[in-house]
């Protein structure tokens, strides 16, 4: 089967968002599948391989300095100005905008017999909306993250009543229009059960590879210390993440036990207001704040660390963290900050580690004593190798790829341009 993969995050971009829908692609062609993938490109970017076609966004810059800078500003300003008067814009509208122009060379490109999108953002969602009506193929949607159940664009939703209407229609539009509903979670497939009945709706969760984790670089920490690593983003990946009451329970950890060095590594990009924070804490040396790393600087430390440390935001969402999954394939045990029941069930299905609500700054403390201080505490989980083996990238696409198979095969194309379906928003790219 020719699979379009839609998907605006994507490698060479280094986040947690680019990961799943590269292993969708390298797991698919295992499978036997051809897959193009949809995505966009800035003007350094460039690809050799037939099998990408990327399409400019004028709007959207990897470095925000100099005339990149402004270029960047002005289309913000425009999105926001729009929104105000009442008209849904984005930064992402000039690069949906660009894609559909160029709707039939991608068809020429590839040829699809299914168009797969993955969310986020929003126009990912319209794009493939778009290209099944006019391809007249059928429609798979994957949501890394619910788009109106926990958004994670929630103050955007709130702010702007055309924002929420135009998620509204879409959400609903692509539920309608897909053979299958995919989400990373089994809170977000019961919330698209609950509120669109009938539709199908399966969960297929990230996952590890273990092939990434061979050969890796060696970092240099030092000797005699606990090292405790987080890798990726607190509040830049969720704002209501906060790392206040950890940072709280780490001082009075070293107030407890000044002779027991430890050493907390920041691998990422982190707020003003976090960096602020921390800074007392590493003038001391007690927190090393390390530069955005290649994944396998970053899967190096992790299996370098004492302790792998994983904060959430307060409340229930609906994501797990993907580098979670890299936590349990690392050998080492997890400190999960969490109150998402998933998160819990996977930390203790997996006998990786602990779990402790995240604002909870006394049990958050006590925890950590018993882990820097008490051996026979520190070495207590037992891992269970099997229900760790169920969250490798291969089993989860594999899972996947049964979903697939067990579609209805597509229909032959009809020949009139009559639609599928109805796009809600016609008039967008006049």
């Amino acid at each position: 089967m020719n699979i379009l993969l839609v998907a605006y995050y994507f490698p060479p971009l280094n986040n947690a968002g680019a990961m799943r829908p590269l292993q969708m692609a390298q797991w698919l062609r295992r499978c036997g599948h051809t897959v193009s993938i949809l995505t966009h490109g800035y003007e350094e970017m460039a690809d050799t391989s037939p099998e990408i076609i990327r399409v400019h966004d004028p709007a959207f810059v990897r470095a925000h300095q100099g005339k990149k800078l402004i270029c960047w500003l002005f289309w913000r300003a425009w999105a926001e100005l729009q929104n105000y008067c009442g008209h849904y814009a984005s930064i992402f509208s000039p690069w949906r905008r660009a894609v559909l122009r160029r709707a039939e060379e991608i068809r020429q490109a590839c040829l699809p017999d299914l168009i797969l999108v993955t969310y986020p953002p929003q126009e990912v969602l319209e794009i493939g909306l778009e290209l099944s009506r006019r391809f007249h193929v059928p429609l798979i949607s994957d949501f890394r993250d619910g788009l109106l159940f926990h958004p994670i664009e929630e103050k955007r939703l709130h702010s702007h009543h055309c924002v929420n209407e135009r998620y509204k229609e879409t959400e609903a539009a692509v539920v309608a229009s897909s053979q299958l509903v995919v989400a990373v979670t089994p809170v977000l497939q019961d919330y698209f059960s609950r509120v669109y009945p009938g539709c199908r709706c399966e969960t297929v969760y990230n996952g590890y590879d273990e092939d990434e984790w061979h050969d890796l670089p060696k970092p240099s920490l030092a000797q005699g210390c606990f090292h405790i690593v987080h890798t990726g983003r607190f509040a830049l990946s969720d704002s209501a993440t906060t790392i206040d009451p950890f940072l709280a329970a780490l001082r009075q950890a070293g107030r407890n036990n000044p002779n027991r060095p430890f050493r907390l590594h920041l691998i990422g990009e982190y707020s003003r207001r976090e960096m602020s924070l921390l800074e007392n804490l590493i003038l001391t040396g007690v927190v090393v704040i390390h530069p955005l790393k290649d994944r396998r600087e970053t899967l190096a430390y992790q299996k370098a660390a004492d302790l792998l440390l994983l904060i959430t935001r307060p409340g229930v969402r609906s994501g797990i963290p993907l580098k979670l999954f890299e936590y349990l394939y690392s050998g080492k045990p997890v400190l999960a900050l969490t109150d998402d029941a998933h998160v819990r069930r996977i930390v203790e299905d997996c006998g990786c580690g602990w779990c402790v609500p995240p604002l909870d700054e006394l049990a958050i403390a006590c925890l950590m004593e018993r882990i820097l201080f008490d051996p026979i505490f520190y070495r207590s989980p037992q891992r269970n190798q099997e229900n760790i083996g169920a969250y490798s990238w291969p089993r989860q696409m594999t899972r996947f790829n049964d979903m697939l198979d067990s579609l209805a095969k597509p229909a032959a194309k009809p020949q009139t341009d009559s639609p599928r379906h109805v796009c809600p928003f016609p008039g967008d790219d006049a």
